[in-house]
């Protein structure tokens, strides 16, 4: 007589998680933040994916492949930044894309239940990759290449204080600001899709004084967010 076995989830099975599990699972990887607690967006972003992510899982869809076309969508979007004309617009739709395919990703991995730390850290590799092309698509359109610089190194000190006050205690739940990447990220789409219309209506000059103006937006969100940052460690660690 063979002893028996314990049942294991199977990827179909596991995609039929309820919003509940979803939410505990979300929660669980991303070190106690709820997205039942975040804004109204959000909410309605995170819902989205959890029902695109569920049907991808039950047709065996690997949390990998969402990452690979997130990798891919931020190498295209300088890509089709530096061609000019309308192509703006088409790298502003390839980021928003390359940005679903990640919180796809994400959910996936929570409903299959493969979460590691390992897939954190390529995830986080992944943004800070994203954010570089981001910003060589801007400067693609014109951008004044020392403000691009100083935002780089903005986000660069942002999420290195993030990081280090994480390895002594602090929960990057608890540390959000509104230097952080979905707020660059939005304004790197509204920046494209502003180079686009001005180039259409006056030529690449505008774009380049348009998109120059959304990063001086970006450099001030990020050192008031810097701010915050620095409150909360402050506050937090002592």
């Amino acid at each position: 007589m063979t002893a028996p076995t314990t049942p294991t989830s199977t990827p179909t099975a596991t995609a039929r998680m309820s919003w509940d599990g979803y939410v505990a699972g979300w929660s669980h990887s991303h070190d106690g933040y709820d997205p039942r607690h975040a804004g109204p967006l959000l909410r309605k972003w995170l819902r989205g994916a959890f029902r695109v992510g569920g049907v991808l899982a039950r047709l065996g869809a690997q949390p990998a492949y969402a990452m690979a076309v997130a990798a891919a969508c931020a190498v295209l979007v300088p890509v089709c930044a530096v061609r000019g004309g309308a192509w703006p617009a088409l790298a502003a739709l390839v980021l928003l894309l390359g940005l679903a395919a990640d919180t796809v990703g994400q959910t996936l991995a929570v409903l299959l239940e493969r979460t590691t730390r390992l897939g954190s850290f390529y995830r986080c590799l992944l943004d800070r990759a994203s954010e570089v092309c981001w910003l060589v698509a801007l400067a693609g359109v014109g951008a004044q290449r020392t403000l691009l610089l100083a935002c780089g190194a903005m986000v660069w000190l942002h999420e290195y204080i993030r990081a280090r006050a994480g390895a002594v205690g602090l929960r990057a739940a608890g540390s959000a600001t509104i230097g952080d990447r979905p707020t660059r990220a939005w304004l790197t789409v509204l920046a494209l899709l502003l180079a686009a219309i001005a180039t259409a209506q006056v030529g690449a000059d505008l774009a380049a004084g348009v998109v120059t103006m959304v990063l001086v937006l970006w450099f001030s969100l990020a050192v008031l967010g810097l701010g915050q940052l620095l409150g909360v460690v402050r506050k937090v660690l002592t």
